[in-house]
């Protein structure tokens, strides 16, 4: 089996779950030809924690997606989450050097590298600069400098951080599976490209991803990232509790989350009884459906308070954002859209991956928008740069800004 011509790979390094996704580039089209999916077995909220043990998963994760392409991965875009990841809006000015004022490519990069954090903590480095609009000479809302006339170009940016040792780890786990890393992309920035539209980044959204681990939040507003957080909290942690109050496994604990769970427990009826199986043993017991609903509501609640409580401080006005998207496997909790909703104060709409081909519709749901999202954010890299429109994909995130990992 060789490499199929014009294929990209991804990886999604989940806390519950690795996916790969093996998509064809071919014109404005994205065809995914193969996706893998298996447990995780070695990360914790986002963060290798056994190298070996990720590996395995990666492994296993692979070779099904690649026999169901029929082609090899041999290099691929790989996600990184958790709470060590950090967002930080920055600005940089400079002098226009060019030609009769002319602002060049070369005054944008010196722009972008003034826009640089002064202090970067020690062990950290910049996964990410994203531009959110540039000023001439104080007059802001440009998008596109290159060719305008001015003294003194103005840039504001939102820059993420990581610890370089868990971007170190991640390239670890991926070479040891012989395969090379192409980049590392934060999560919820790879989700936003399969599931929000132009005009809700342009327009102002909000987007929760709900992991296992974690929950990734990012404000989008006129194209670009504004606020960026990640909270230590996710679906895993609803069904460690689960597990805790029915003294069940935690994998039926999981099952019964999904099957039978929901965030409005006074819509159960009192009577509703479900079997469970008692923690080390066969024994079946009955237990009330609504007690295991009132668990599910109270941490979800949590979660749900978190994000409100992360808008406020980033100032994010109700009245002013579209609304917001939730996506990640874990927005698939019976309930959860109405519930955000209430809680936000906001439109809420479910994120399922947009603009793909694929034989397999059941992979364009929540569960798989990193992974197809890393395909698409792979597809705007790749273009060739005489092809690519002014606002493609990835919009505020230029070619210049872009640098392999």
């Amino acid at each position: 089996m060789s490499k199929i011509k014009g294929t990209v790979a991804s990886i999604d390094l989940g806390t519950t779950k690795i996916c790969v996704c093996i998509g064809r580039l071919g014109g404005n089209d994205i065809e995914i030809l193969g996706t893998g999916w298996h447990p995780s077995t070695g990360l914790k909220r986002g963060v290798v924690a056994n190298l070996s043990e990720t590996a395995k998963s990666v492994k296993a994760c692979l070779e099904q997606a690649e026999s169901e392409a029929q082609t090899v991965v041999e290099s691929a875009y790989i996600s990184v989450g958790g709470t060590y990841l950090r967002g930080v809006n920055t600005s940089g000015e400079v002098d226009v050097r060019g030609r009769g004022n002319c602002v060049f490519s070369e005054d944008i990069k010196r722009a972008v590298a003034e826009a640089d954090p002064k202090e970067i903590p020690e062990g950290y480095e910049i996964l990410h600069k994203l531009t959110q609009d540039f000023s001439l000479d104080g007059h802001g809302g440009i998008d596109e400098p290159i060719g305008m006339t001015g003294n003194r170009l103005a840039v504001k940016m939102h820059v993420i951080l990581n610890a370089s040792a868990v971007i170190q780890n991640i390239a670890n786990t991926i070479n040891q599976v012989n395969v090379v890393v192409d980049g590392v992309v934060m999560q919820q920035l790879a989700s936003a490209e399969a599931v929000l539209t132009q005009d809700e980044k342009e327009l102002g959204t909000v987007l929760v991803d709900i992991g296992g681990g974690t929950t990734d939040i990012s404000v989008y507003k006129r194209g670009s990232i504004w606020h960026s957080e990640v909270l230590p909290m996710g679906g895993a942690l609803i069904t460690k509790d689960l597990a805790i109050g029915l003294r069940a496994p935690l994998q039926d604990a999981e099952e019964i989350k999904k099957s039978l769970g929901t965030v409005f427990p006074t819509e159960v009826p009192d009577e509703e009884i479900i079997e469970i199986r008692e923690m080390g043993t066969d024994r079946q017991r009955v237990i009330s459906r609504r007690l295991v609903c009132q668990i599910i509501e109270a941490r979800s609640d949590e979660i749900l308070k978190s994000v409100k409580n992360v808008l406020g401080k980033a100032k994010v006005r109700p009245e002013l954002i579209s609304g917001v998207v939730l996506t990640g496997g874990g927005s698939l909790l019976n309930g959860l859209r109405e519930k955000a909703q209430d809680t936000l104060g906001v439109e809420v709409r479910l994120g399922y991956p947009i603009n793909f081909r694929t034989r397999k519709e059941e992979i364009l749901n929540p569960g798989y928008a990193t992974a197809l999202g890393l395909v698409r954010y792979a597809k705007d890299i790749h273009q060739d740069p005489s092809e690519r429109p002014a606002w493609s994909g990835l919009r505020k995130i230029k070619a210049w800004l872009m640098e392999k990992i």
